[in-house]
């Protein structure tokens, strides 16, 4: 393997792990820099056995991972403004955004008609998902353990798939989403009170960078 196919490899393999970088840490991107030039430095090693490999492949892990980092921090910042006051969360993992959608702005009890109040904040996470073309998303839907499993999972599952019809609706390639329904099976917090049952009934709309 010549030198220009051994950087091409270093690329390639970097490009498809730099999504994974810094997944206790929100907010640092320069975690991801850190990260990224280690996994790369490892892998330059492997492919080239010496030294300089080493220090190219960390060099490309290292801007890779920065870029991803700082381009997630930009998105956090803008969809904060975004969604200021609509009761939205939104979560910064190190490695995902995590737009937190509780049931009370945007569901009715039992129901999985988005409410139209909630139609407006919906359109400004598109809009965010348009400008930030390099990551996929993942629609999932939760509830509270009220009810028979069977009756959560095709109620969170319906959820999810009213938000992701939405996104599309205002313009998200559909290629780029994906829907779930996890029911209760993950809940967030305790289901022993109405508040923490509260907490639980949710839709998340998951960003994961793809490079």
């Amino acid at each position: 393997m010549n030198v220009s196919s051994k950087l091409f490899s270093v690329v390639t393999v970097i490009a498809l792990t730099g999504c994974t970088y810094n997944t206790g840490a929100p907010n640092q991107p320069a975690t991801g820099a850190l990260i990224g030039g280690a996994t790369g430095a490892a892998i330059g090693t492997a492919i080239g056995h010496d030294t300089k490999s080493a220090i190219i492949g960390g060099a490309i892990g290292a801007a890779v991972g920065g870029a991803i980092g700082t381009d997630m921090a930009r998105q956090e910042r803008e969809l904060n403004q975004q969604l200021a006051g609509s009761g939205a969360v939104i979560t910064n993992t190190g490695s995902q955004l995590r737009v937190i959608l509780p049931e009370a702005i945007t569901f009715s009890t039992g129901s999985a008609t988005v409410a139209p109040s909630f139609l407006p904040p919906l359109r400004e996470i598109a809009r965010s998902l348009k400008a930030h073309q390099n990551s996929t998303i993942r629609v999932v839907g939760h509830t509270d353990n009220v009810g028979s499993a069977s009756y959560n999972d095709q109620l969170s599952r319906d959820r999810a798939l009213a938000v992701a019809r939405i996104l599309i609706r205002d313009g998200v390639a559909a290629n780029r989403i994906t829907y779930s329904g996890r029911g209760f099976q993950e809940p967030i917090t305790s289901n022993a009170s109405a508040a923490g049952r509260a907490q639980n009934r949710r839709v998340e709309v998951v960003i994961t960078p793809t490079n």
